[in-house]
This record gives structure tokens, C-alpha cells and sequence, in this order.
């Protein structure tokens, strides 16, 4: 079976939701030999964290897939996030870093003001 799959990877499917699980999805594919049964990993789900697959997914759910991998055994890994035509991984790591970087620098700034308040407040109690 997986060697007629092979010319799929990389491909954007549509699907259908046939079960779902705390670590992923199951998507039934069509396929020129039938229906095939892949899975999503809750981390291909979507670009943010995924902490409740419920909440994004239901069984029945029509959805567009990439075939990332088609295992040797047969075993089919399929990705929601990746079939989005907007999706980047580059982007997506470029963009954290991005917000790290200004996030460090507004904690920087927070905890110059702090201390500087601290200070003029312990001045005043000295004043006293």
C-alpha cells in the first residue's frame, strides 16, 4: 500500500474527520485504491497550541490535509496547518523570535521604571 501513496506526499487532500484522540485526528483520504486512514499529530492541528483537539475538531469534519509522510508500514502522517496556502514554517519561526526580541526588551524597560521607582520611593521615606 504505501508505494502507490508515495506520489501523494506533499499533495493538500481533502478529507474527513473519522475519529479523534488526545494525541491527534484520524482523516479518511481518498485515494485512486480507495480510502486511507492518516493521522494528524495534535501539534499539526493548528499553528498555536493545541492543548484540547476538541476544540478545534469534531468526527465528521471536512478538512484539507498535506500528506507530510507515507510510512513504510503503510502508515499515513497528514498535517491541517501545513495544507493552509498561507502556512510558512520559516515565517512562523522568524515571527517568535521576532516577538521574544520585543517582548525582552519591554521586560528590560518595565524593570528599569520599577527600580527607578523603587528608588524615589525609599528617597521619600528617607526624607521623612
Amino acid at each position: 500500500m504505501p508505494k502507490e501513496l508515495i506520489p501523494l506526499q506533499g499533495n493538500i487532500i481533502k478529507g474527513k474527520v473519522v475519529r479523534l484522540e488526545e494525541y491527534g485526528a484520524f482523516v479518511e483520504i481518498d485515494t485512486e485504491n480507495g480510502p486511507v486512514t492518516g493521522l494528524v499529530h495534535v501539534s499539526e492541528v493548528d499553528t498555536d497550541f493545541v492543548e484540547n483537539i476538541y476544540a478545534y475538531l469534531a468526527e465528521g469534519d471536512e478538512v484539507d490535509v498535506r500528506v507530510l509522510d507515507v510510512k513504510e508500514d503503510g502508515k499515513v502522517d497528514l498535517s491541517i496547518k501545513r495544507a493552509d496556502p498561507d502556512w510558512q514554517e520559516e515565517e512562523s519561526v522568524n515571527l517568535r523570535s521576532k516577538l521574544d526580541k520585543d517582548f525582552n526588551k519591554r521586560l528590560r524597560r518595565f524593570m528599569h521604571k520599577s527600580q527607578m521607582i523603587q528608588g524615589e520611593a525609599r528617597r521619600q521615606r528617607r526624607g521623612r
